[in-house]
């Protein structure tokens, strides 16, 4: 028999070490709305009041509720063991996110719950107190003075749970010096996009399984797939893994900015950190939205970063919750990373929705407009020397061949013009003004008028009819295959 002894941590100073696992305040709450969700409710009410004399948040449900044993189980560190095998609509796993959560912005936690039939039960971690009660878990079994209105509200309900910060001294905003209220006019936006993110599928839908409301304001879900646009792309589902953790991938080209209808929707569906934060994969759980964007380290031949060429980019994973330790779920919710045996298969999926994401970027409007042209004429081509990529005029292109098969043995003058062209493609300033500025490129012919593009349509059709002695037919049928007049065919019937 091995000998031991007893070596509980001490309660002030563990719960003091449970407030840096990083969370912010809406990842706070939504862990918060998780045990909601678990416990059948139909309606969360979340209230942040952080202006007045006792600044609070509290989040009402009206789920199932708790027994006061039941209750005073869940307000223990590690209430329930992660290897125990879950009801499959159970979002939590550690029995640590509602503390957690909670001491990660306040000093003062308070649960109260109310079973169909029964009476309110009351627990609740107090940090201050706690400094004070000699290392003991001392947890306190009444509310604070000021909790009657928030009790009340609950006693008024058939059941449902209440979950009441006080001693709010780590509430703020992410990433901003912002004060007063500012400050709380920031944080009140970045909770109301954050939850419309994480629970829009449940919150989407004529009959939602959930309403979410934060300070009366109902909350409205935000697909990150824009899966209801004419011009989304989603891939087959595809399902991956064993018979036992079957895993389901789902990929999406989004529209590029051309394809939607203005400036504010095209920064809606670009998401709070923007478009090239937002692309990767989308990690669910029990539809619970877990990682939103990220390649979790994949790619071929090595790790992808986010850029702008895939911001396009999104895949959406579902899994069950038995697969939380295969794909190291952290407790926050917020990390994963994908088990070794499916590594390459993700991999290659996303390289294909990466691969016509980039596509779409490139050729930005013309798809959806009209169909594709086989063997289009492009006057540039893209070529590699000395391991690097380049860009070269395309001398068989009609036109280009057209002018140089015409010069004179003397006259080398468009020769050497063509050859300057090529070497001086500003491939830099581009760059630099897609993505360290956010700007796109105009697309052909902005800024010319219709009549402009008509006179240089007229031109081209007469060189090909001159150069290459096409008939009149021919010649147009030539030009509906060149870039960028393959989506302006309209324009050459009108010549």
């Amino acid at each position: 028999m091995q000998e031991y002894e007893d070596a509980p941590p001490p309660a002030d100073a563990l719960a003091e070490s449970l407030r840096g696992f990083g969370y912010s305040a809406e990842t706070a709450i939504a862990d918060i709305i998780d045990n909601s969700i678990t416990a059948r409710a139909r309606n969360v009410f979340v209230n942040v009041e952080l202006a007045a004399g006792t600044p609070f948040i509290s989040i009402l449900d009206d789920g199932e509720g708790m027994s006061e044993k039941t209750l005073r189980e869940a307000m223990k560190l590690g209430s329930q063991s992660p290897l125990i095998p879950r009801a499959e609509a159970d979002l939590g796993r550690f029995g640590l996110g509602l503390k957690t959560a909670s001491f990660s912005q306040a000093r003062s936690l308070t649960v109260a719950s109310k079973r169909k039939g029964g009476e309110v039960a009351i627990r609740r971690w107090d940090l201050d107190y706690l400094a004070d009660s000699k290392g003991e878990w001392r947890l306190l079994t009444s509310a604070p003075e000021d909790a009657g209105p928030h009790i009340e509200r609950l006693e008024k309900q058939e059941s449902g749970t209440l979950v009441l910060w006080n001693k709010l001294d780590r509430v703020r905003p992410r990433h901003s010096a912002a004060v007063g209220g500012a400050k709380s006019h920031l944080l009140m936006e970045q909770l109301e996009q954050h939850l419309s993110m994480v629970f829009h599928r449940y919150l989407e839908g004529g009959q939602p399984k959930l309403k979410l409301h934060v300070n009366a304001a109902r909350i409205r879900p935000w697909d990150p797939f824009l899966s209801s646009h004419p011009a989304c792309r989603p891939s087959p589902e595809e399902t991956v893994g064993t018979a036992n953790a079957r895993i389901r991938v789902k990929g999406f080209v989004l529209p590029n900015k051309d394809m939607i209808e203005d400036e504010k929707a095209w920064n809606q569906a670009g998401g709070s950190e923007g478009w090239v934060t937002s692309q990767g994969f989308y990690i669910y759980r029990n539809d619970r939205l877990l990682v939103a964007g990220g390649w979790l380290g994949l790619g071929r031949p090595r790790p992808w970063v986010r850029d702008e060429t895939h911001k396009l980019a999104r895949i959406r994973v579902d899994l069950p919750n038995s697969e939380d330790a295969a794909w190291q779920i952290d407790v926050k919710k917020s990390d994963a990373s994908p088990p070794e045996n499916l590594r390459a298969r993700l991999t290659d999926l996303a390289l294909a929705i990466r691969g016509e994401a980039r596509s779409v970027f490139v050729h930005r409007g013309e798809y959806g407009k009209s169909p594709k042209v086989a063997n289009l004429a492009r006057p540039w081509k893209s070529v590699r020397i000395g391991g690097q990529s380049a860009y070269r005029i395309d001398t068989i292109h009609p036109v280009a061949s057209y002018i140089l098969s015409s010069l004179d043995d003397d006259d080398r003058s468009i020769a050497a013009f063509f050859k300057l062209l090529e070497n001086t493609v500003p491939v830099e300033k581009i760059w630099i003004d897609t993505v360290e500025q956010g700007e796109l490129p105009a697309t052909p012919f902005s800024g010319e008028t219709r009549e402009q593009i008509r006179a240089l349509a007229r031109d081209l059709l007469a060189s090909l009819m001159r150069g290459r002695g096409l008939s009149e037919d021919e010649a147009r049928a030539q030009l509906r295959r060149m870039a960028p007049f393959d989506q302006h065919s309209e324009i050459i019937d009108e010549i």
